[in-house]
Parts: C-alpha cells; sequence; structure tokens
C-alpha cells in the first residue's frame, strides 16, 4: 500500500539539492524525474515526468499513469493542466522525510538532465524550419486576425491522415505571432503516441527552444484551429511575460471537458474568431 510515509521515504531516496522531483510508482519500478528549482522553462518536474514516460513507453504509460504522482513542488497551471489531460490524479508538496522504510523498488529516470525533455515522437511536419513556414505566400500576405487563422488552417491540413483516425495526429495547428507580425513559432498536432504533444505545447516549447528561452512577449498573439485544452492553456499562462496580457483565438469549440473552463477562460484571455 502506497502511504503518505512511504512516498515522503522515496522522495528522500531521490532527493537532490536545488532540484524538485516528481515520480510515479508501478509494479516496483519508481519512474521519477528531477527539474533545477526556480529554473524558468515551459517545464517542470511534473512536466518532465509526463512527457518522459510517454517518450519512453508509448502505450504502456497509460498503465504507469493511472497511479497518483507525486511532486516535492507545488502544482502550476501547467502541471494541474497536465495532469488533468494524461494522468489521474497528483500530490503536492511532497516533504523528503527518512522514515526508515524498507523500499524494494527499481528506479528509473524518465526526465534526463535537459529542463524540457527532447522527445523523440515529433511527427515531421513539426520539424519545418520557421523561415520556410514563414515565407509562404499565404503567411506573407497575412494582414489581420482573420487571414493569419486562415493561415493556420492551411497549416493544420499538413497533417497525414488515415482510415484508423485514432493512429494517425488530428489536423491541429497554432501559431505565435508578435505584435510586429512576425511569426514567432508554431506548432502541429503530434498527440497519437505522446498524449502531450498537442499543437499549442509543441508551439511553446518549440518557442523556448528558438528564443533560447524567452517567455511569449507581451502584445503577441497565438491563433489555434481548435479552442486550446487544460494542458495547453496551462503552459501558455505560464510561459507568458504577462499572463494577463495573452490573447488566444481559435476556431473550433471543442465539445469535451477537458477544454472547459481553462485558466484562459478564467481570465478571458481566450475568443473564439468569428468569420467576417
Amino acid at each position: 500500500m502506497f502511504t503518505e510515509k512511504r512516498a515522503e521515504n522515496i522522495a528522500f531516496l531521490l532527493n537532490k539539492p536545488d532540484m524538485d522531483l516528481a515520480f510515479v510508482e508501478y509494479q516496483g519500478v519508481v519512474y521519477y524525474a528531477h527539474y533545477p528549482k526556480g529554473h524558468l522553462a515551459p517545464s517542470s518536474a511534473v512536466v518532465k515526468l509526463l512527457q518522459g514516460l510517454f517518450d519512453c513507453f508509448l502505450d504502456h504509460s497509460f498503465f504507469i499513469l493511472r497511479q497518483r504522482i507525486y511532486s516535492t513542488d507545488a502544482l502550476s497551471e501547467m502541471c494541474k493542466g497536465m495532469l488533468k489531460v494524461v494522468a489521474k490524479r497528483a500530490s503536492e508538496l511532497v516533504k523528503p522525510q527518512d522514515h526508515k522504510i524498507e523500499i524494494v523498488v527499481k528506479f528509473q529516470d524518465v526526465g534526463g538532465i535537459d529542463p524540457v525533455v527532447s522527445v523523440s515522437q515529433l511527427n515531421d511536419e513539426n520539424k519545418i524550419s520557421l523561415a520556410e513556414i514563414q515565407s509562404l505566400s499565404l503567411f506573407q500576405s497575412a494582414k489581420d486576425s482573420h487571414s493569419y487563422f486562415d493561415f493556420t488552417k492551411i497549416l493544420a491540413t499538413k497533417v497525414r491522415r488515415g482510415e484508423i483516425l485514432h493512429d494517425y495526429d488530428r489536423n491541429i495547428a497554432a501559431i505565435l505571432v508578435d505584435k510586429e507580425q512576425r511569426l514567432l513559432s508554431y506548432g502541429i498536432n503530434s498527440n497519437s503516441k505522446n498524449k502531450t504533444l498537442h499543437a499549442e505545447v509543441n508551439l511553446i516549447q518549440k518557442y523556448f527552444e528558438l528564443s533560447k528561452g524567452r517567455k511569449i512577449p507581451v502584445g503577441a498573439k497565438i491563433f489555434s484551429t481548435h479552442k486550446p485544452c487544460k494542458m495547453c492553456a496551462g503552459m501558455i499562462y505560464h510561459w507568458s511575460e504577462n499572463p494577463m496580457a495573452i490573447e488566444v483565438l481559435y476556431g473550433i469549440e471543442e465539445s469535451g471537458g477537458l477544454s472547459r473552463h481553462t485558466v484562459l477562460d478564467r481570465f478571458k484571455l481566450n475568443r473564439a474568431i468569428i468569420a467576417p
């Protein structure tokens, strides 16, 4: 039985100075990820754990993530959103303590040393250079929100589909444009294998890499073909210079509960774009 003291003892065994920790236990293995305390990235120990589990185990991660996740840090909106979408339950602020409990398990690091997990399941559509995307004539001719949204819809059609739809990525895309109308990043859905890789997550983590760690600047807009879910909304909110100044415009209103009552909804930071 997994008790609070057992969780604290495992946290004690895995504790590293100046590192946050997230872990989950399943069938005699403790899977874990560390994250530098105070480091700024669209990531965390929890995000690294979840993305790392999908990257390592694909479909088997479903069974692991039915177990309770434990975090030594507080759960941010970003963490809560990703947990809501791809996991079941979590406990925060677990204190590493040695209760002298015998812990007979294997330990497996699934997060690696980088602040953001370098996932292997990104589809080819997400590997197009930003310069190539920006050079497309439809983007060059875009002048207003509706034309940027039209460009985003065209970008979503690049996702390859097949007869068994759940085996393929969905036709969802998002772009990030600054107040000078420059393309800062884009993301295309690639979650058929890794459930964390929604278009907006790919956009933000790509922007983090391209901008060498900058947050989404004030005045920028995100255009998405679909309304951001709780996970994507949480990461957008987390990785904005001024979270209350971000504007997200979307097309399709998702009907599922995971896209309702998001942090962006709470502060009225996203809205459906209406055709002219």
